[in-house]
């Protein structure tokens, strides 16, 4: 028995399979740290639970020794790595006295449990593939095609149809979505090669205020994002992101002024970014040097769009589509 293991997960909702892992965790160890990913991020059809919700899944199952489990929460940092590993060993060091023997615990399943590999001081503790490869994206698909619960703890399972009772606008919402992105994946399934999609996005920045719009339709409806759109074939990319602001927000700022603003660009391509497929944005940071905020007007698909405050941003992590507060704190660096 060594002193702590630690267990990332996201538990988008836990499954029989991370009780399996947590089980075993508190075999080996005294205490268990279970660390759940994700957190401050709106609601989507791959995060449908806040982080206090998966929490408070995780504190019903009465197989677990809450004596020796320590849950904590963290938001990710797609592209800032070396944060997101700081932050993690912030919350095992707060946990842990200095002498302390650690393991981090965890199944390789794909490359998206590359971080494993980036705790070399703890003792790596391998579990296999349990219940034939059971995965949460698995139980969220059965459950946002026909409501039917599976392969999760029981007390899991009754938190689930209480909260779809207690939810019907957000859970109906998300079962939207979910048609929407299955649909649109169905239309790229006759090409001879997984398609690949490319769009120019832009961050508009005047007096400390950014720009931001409301998505009007799935995927991402009602949150905030930055402007931008698919590349078009005919289009160079840097266009593409002035004619949006131009065409789709109408600003009341010229194009040449636009171009003279931008400051640079920078491509952001996480494989999972998008639901959709995979999506690479190509992001381009005005900075505009005026002495008023210029007018803007939605007259595309955006629901609205506004002038956000810089220092209102944080407040508002959970309110931003897919990865755009991630870009948005990156370029800016804020």
């Amino acid at each position: 028995m060594t002193d702590v293991i630690v267990y990332i997960g996201r538990f988008q909702p836990p499954t029989l399979a991370h009780l399996e892992i947590i089980k075993k965790a508190q075999h080996l160890a005294k205490k268990v740290i279970a660390i759940v990913c994700s957190a401050k991020k709106a609601r989507s059809v791959h995060d449908p639970w806040t982080a206090r919700e998966r929490i408070e899944m995780l504190g019903l199952v009465k197989e677990i020794d809450y004596e020796r489990l320590i849950i904590a929460s963290i938001p990710d940092s797609n592209y800032d790595f070396s944060w997101w590993l700081a932050e993690v060993e912030k919350i095992v060091k707060q946990n842990t006295n200095q002498n302390d023997k650690v393991g981090i615990i965890g199944h390789k399943k794909d490359n998206t449990s590359y971080y494993l590999d980036y705790f070399p001081k703890w003792k790596f503790v391998e579990m296999p593939k349990l219940y034939n490869g059971l995965s949460a994206t698995q139980i969220r698909e059965k459950l946002f095609e026909n409501n039917y619960i599976l392969r999760v703890p029981d007390e899991v399972s009754k938190w689930l149809s209480n909260w779809i009772s207690n939810n019907k606008n957000i859970y109906n919402a998300l079962k939207d979505e979910y048609s929407y992105i299955k649909g649109y994946k169905d239309m790229w399934k006759s090409a001879p090669f997984a398609p690949v999609f490319v769009t120019a996005d832009a961050i508009l920045i005047c007096k400390k205020n950014i720009l931001l719009i409301h998505r009007n339709s799935n995927p991402g409806k009602c949150l905030y994002a930055i402007p931008g759109s698919f590349l078009e074939q005919t289009k160079l990319i840097a266009n593409c992101a002035v004619g949006e602001l131009k065409k789709e927000i109408e600003i009341d700022v010229d194009a040449n002024t636009l171009k003279k603003s931008l400051s640079f660009v920078k491509v952001f391509d996480d494989p999972s970014r998008d639901q959709r497929g995979r999506s690479i944005a190509h992001v381009h940071l005005f900075d505009l040097e005026l002495d008023d905020l210029p007018n803007v007007k939605s007259s595309g698909d955006a629901r609205g769009v506004k002038w956000m405050p810089l220092k209102n941003l944080d407040g508002l992590q959970d309110k931003f589509f897919g990865d755009h507060y991630q870009i948005i704190k990156n370029m800016l660096k804020v």
